[in-house]
């Protein structure tokens, strides 16, 4: 199934899920890089599709990684109690679900009823994901494939967030650093010339700093440090994200 006949039917889905469930406010739908698939509100949020995907993303990644470490557990869903809404973030293999409920209506009716009831819609949306060119065509999947050599790789926020990352360091550490070179480098370029790449090189290797959109860097660790080698990756890189 090609991706748009597949985002258009996974809208149809959300549609259908907040018109059957008045609790619901909003569902959205992202990969794990963060990159946004589908979603449906019933009124304006103060976040962009592609900003909520990368905050659901990072969440997610950070919340599985606390559980993981701390308690040796997988993470079930991620929860967030505000005075009017409650947000319940999921995890499943493919893809990140993201819901807003009226918190009065959801407490009422129970809200193990709903956790419930949307863990079950993440997973049917994840098997419909599973067989598309979605997950082809994700970007972390795309990078391992296209530059099989990284050492260590990963998307983030700008602002310093981990959304997916693949390296030793802990992913916190190496998002703060990451964002800061960038922000730096952006800084150094000043107002009259925006940001694209940089690259920090070594003797026998390098890191490629790359931007993927207005709110995500892509970053990449390869042992070489040969212009020409460095070249042909970035425009590996540009390919992917174009």
């Amino acid at each position: 199934m090609n991706v748009e006949k597949l985002e258009n039917e996974i809208s149809d889905l959300i549609e259908k899920e907040i018109r059957d469930n008045s609790v619901i406010l909003g569902l959205s739908i992202g990969t794990h890089g963060g990159s946004f698939i589908a979603s449906k509100f019933k009124k304006d949020m103060d976040l962009t599709q592609k900003e909520m995907a990368a905050a659901v993303s990072s969440l997610l990644f950070l919340s599985s990684k606390m559980l993981k470490g701390s308690l040796n557990q997988e993470i079930s869903y991620n929860l967030i109690t505000g005075k009017k809404k409650i947000v319940i973030s999921i995890l499943t293999e493919n893809i990140a679900v993201n819901s807003y409920l009226n918190r009065e209506l959801a407490e009422l009716e129970g809200l193990n009823k709903y956790i419930t009831k949307l863990k079950n819609f993440a997973l049917r949306i994840s098997a419909f994901v599973e067989t598309s060119d979605i997950i082809k065509e994700e970007i972390f999947v795309a990078l391992k494939r296209a530059i099989p050599s990284g050492m260590a790789l990963g998307i983030i926020t700008k602002d310093g967030l981990p959304i997916k990352i693949q390296s030793n360091m802990p992913e916190p550490t190496i998002s703060a650093m990451i964002s800061a070179l960038y922000n730096l480098s952006d800084v150094l370029l000043s107002e009259d010339s925006e940001l694209e790449y940089s690259i920090i090189a070594g003797d026998n290797g390098s890191i490629i700093l790359h931007e993927l959109d207005e709110k995500r860097i892509i970053f990449v660790a390869v042992p070489e440090a040969d212009e020409s080698k460095i070249g042909s990756y970035i425009a590996k890189i540009k390919l992917i994200i174009k």
